[in-house]
């Protein structure tokens, strides 16, 4: 089959192949001369590689695309990528490696993580139609997306987070589960967003850790469910009564007197404890376990729905599926997101959901981001999603207007058209 022809830009790029096997490199050299590539050079090692990359850094020349092999002598190809992270030199990257699929699954999740740009990955030997189809991407390959790329340094301490709680800083952002199977919309989880004047807005992963070390994470909790019970008040106004998945850290689940505050709030604000889902993080084992089991057994008891989250990263997970009465499942996002390219995220996600089955508990996929996973998702079995492809978090004042103009969707294909 005639491949089309790849764009100038394309062909007039500079290209380094890193491979201590001669006919590796000069098998390479040629599909990329039938593809219409010229400006090729070889490097039989990761050193000889760097020598390369180093003296055109220095002459201020555009780094070439280096297509990658892993092992050689000297230094290899992982030696060679933690070096180039390391001297802030950054071609994109072809990973071409006749290694374990295991072993490549973990070199281009340590590529993604030290932010060089990744073309692709390839296995040996390489066919001019796969590599034709990766080049046709090299035109789009940039930076990570602004919401992706490194944030400045945070500031936060145990005063300021005090004055935040006072201030009132601390606020409820609202993400969308959509049903997998009818496309409509079940429900929202609950974010914390500190909303800095100093340093704008704060995530999760920048205060809960120190909100739980310092004994501060129950208070910052009610903060958030009396707002959410409020923002929950002026939709059932309007005759909705959509499901709110607040976060609940295990390790507050121990103090007998969360589960009785808790039940009088909700009781007090008039909404239905039915209409809460506690969803139980793990940042630690319990502690006391027999107080842990009472509060959630009383507070199932009360109506409130239990998730556990993140599921297959906690700690005992299957020992808490055991122990604990769940009503739903969530899936981290690290499975969805990987199961395209990674068998083994694809065999944990795919047990996941089959896990759910068995339990018969509805399973919930986080950080979907693409059709393509939500097909993967729905061949899968699983029952329900949240991510970016329908909504990114949103703050309770914009809650009532995006729900009246999303409920009434009743299939996948609507949240796809919009």
């Amino acid at each position: 089959m005639q491949l089309a022809e790849l764009p100038l830009s394309v062909r007039q790029t500079r290209v380094l192949l890193v491979d201590d096997s001669a006919l590796q490199r000069e098998c390479a050299a040629e599909l990329l001369e039938t593809l219409g590539l010229s400006l090729i050079a070889q490097a039989a090692s990761g050193r000889e590689a760097l020598t390369l990359l180093r003296r055109l850094a220095e002459q201020q020349l555009p780094l070439p695309l280096l297509i990658l092999d892993l092992e050689m002598p000297e230094m290899d190809g992982i030696e060679l990528l933690l070096q180039l992270h390391e001297e802030d030199l950054c071609p994109p990257v072809v990973l071409s490696s006749g290694c374990e699929e295991a072993l490549v699954a973990t070199v281009l999740d340590m590529i993604r993580t030290l932010r060089l740009p990744l073309l692709g990955n390839l296995p040996k030997p390489l066919s001019g139609k796969d590599l034709h189809g990766l080049l046709q991407h090299l035109p789009n390959l940039a930076s990570p997306p602004v919401e992706e790329a490194v944030r400045p340094t945070v500031s936060v301490t145990v005063p300021s987070l005090r004055e935040a709680l006072r201030q009132g800083h601390m606020r409820p952002y609202y993400q969308p589960k959509i049903d997998l199977k009818s496309g409509q919309l079940l429900g929202y989880e609950v974010l914390a967003r500190w909303q800095d004047p100093r340093q704008g807005m704060l995530y999760p992963g920048d205060f809960i850790a120190l909100a739980t070390e310092s004994g501060l994470l129950p208070e910052l909790t009610f903060q958030l469910v009396e707002q959410v019970l409020a923002d929950a008040a002026r939709l059932q106004q309007q005759g909705w009564t959509p499901s709110m998945a607040v976060n609940i850290d295990i390790s507050m689940l121990a103090n007998r007197n969360f589960a009785n505050e808790l039940i009088a709030r909700v009781q007090a604000s008039g909404a239905r404890a039915e209409q809460l889902i506690l969803e139980v993080t793990e940042s630690a084992l319990m502690h006391d376990t027999a107080a842990t089991l009472a509060s959630v057994g009383r507070l199932r008891l009360a109506g409130f729905g239990l998730s556990i989250d993140d599921y297959g990263t906690g700690f005992s997970t299957l020992q808490q599926l055991t122990r604990l009465p769940f009503t739903e499942l969530k899936i981290d996002r690290a499975f969805v997101t990987s199961a395209h390219r990674n068998r083994r995220s694809l065999a944990i996600l795919q047990s996941a959901i089959d896990m759910s089955v068995r339990l018969r508990l509805p399973s919930i996929a986080e950080g979907v981001e693409t059709i393509d996973e939500v097909r993967l998702l729905c061949g899968l079995g699983c029952s329900a999603a949240q991510g970016y492809l329908f909504a990114r978090p949103m703050p309770g004042e914009a809650l009532l207007d995006w729900h009246a103009a999303h409920a009434g969707k009743a299939s996948l294909e609507d949240w796809f058209r919009s």
